[in-house]
């Protein structure tokens, strides 16, 4: 549906960027709604809309505007939300239930990006996966047209680095470990590293979530829940040497593992619940390319704060 109208939440976000490129690449106009504005308004094909997803008047209008939907906002962090869990309960499920509410009002399909590892004990996953099935519930009772997309590990160019190497508030795996690695400092592994991750480039997830998004409009999506990643076993010892290789050089120091998380964790998606949207895991990123991709980023960024 070439230029149709699809609103965005979280637009400015890691994956908010990459799909709001893959919706343009399309043909259609992102009405970008965020909280903070860094997407230029002159951009062509983009509409902002600044707002909070915890306000429902604001959320109300901006889905006024929009002929689907995408709702990739929220409140990130495994054990960074557990001291302090109100934010991730109030911006994710509140959150999420007013971009329901909207959708329901305004009769409009769309797409909710969940999380692979629902069943970690953090408020991260904890909220995240309670909306997954609210998801279910609006779609049985409310007439809305939803897919869920479990987004697994996505990584890749432009995530945020953490201190002390940036502002970022939550430490992602794969720009962490690249930082310490380009700065000749070891890398930091909770535990014994032999949990087990399904590292998915964002590019590929942006796709994903297009076209999980394509299937809604057309009323075709048969899947409750579609799972964006690679079904390809890596450990976190496994990215850890990608990226030594990648940056040239590099160390390990284990650490105990984190509050929220699980020792020996094995998070994997089901890929052949992407078929029906076309895609193959073979279609997918392999690591040690996305890697290097990710490497060349941070190497220019941390060489521009010199």
């Amino acid at each position: 549906m070439p230029g149709k109208k699809v609103l965005v939440t979280g637009a400015n976000g890691f994956i908010g960027q990459y799909v709001t490129r893959e919706l343009l690449a399309m043909g259609r106009t992102v009405v970008a709604f965020d909280h903070i504005q860094k997407t230029p308004a002159m951009q062509p094909g983009v509409e902002v809309s600044l707002g909070d997803i915890r306000d429902p008047v604001a959320v109300h209008e901006a889905m006024s505007q929009a002929d689907s939907w995408i709702h990739l906002a929220g409140v990130l962090g495994s054990q960074e939300t557990i001291a302090i869990p109100r934010p991730a309960i109030e911006t994710n499920i509140v959150g999420g239930i007013n971009i329901l509410e909207a959708a329901a009002h305004h009769r409009i399909p769309g797409v909710n990006i969940s999380v692979g590892n629902w069943f970690e004990q953090n408020p991260y996953s904890i909220t995240k996966s309670a909306v997954e099935r609210f998801c279910d519930m609006y779609s049985r009772f409310r007439g809305v047209s939803v897919a869920v997309v479990r987004g697994f590990n996505s990584y890749g160019p432009g995530q945020a680095l953490s201190s002390p190497y940036g502002s970022g508030k939550v430490r992602k795996i794969v720009p962490a470990f690249v930082a310490r690695a380009i700065n000749g400092h070891p890398i930091e592994i909770y535990g014994d590293g032999q949990q087990v991750m399904d590292m998915i480039y964002v590019g590929d997830l942006a796709r994903i979530l297009a076209k999980a998004l394509i299937k809604v409009e057309d009323g075709l999506a048969a899947h409750p829940v579609y799972e964006a990643g690679t079904g390809r076993r890596t450990t976190v010892l496994d990215i850890a040497a990608e990226v030594i290789r990648c940056v040239g050089a590099g160390s390990i120091s284990h650490l105990p593992m984190r509050p929220g998380e699980t020792p020996g964790a094995v998070v994997l998606a089901n890929p052949a619940t992407l078929a029906e949207l076309g895609v193959s895991p073979d279609d997918l990123t392999e690591l040690p390319v996305g890697i290097e991709r990710t490497v060349a980023y941070y190497r220019q960024v941390l060489r521009d704060q010199q």
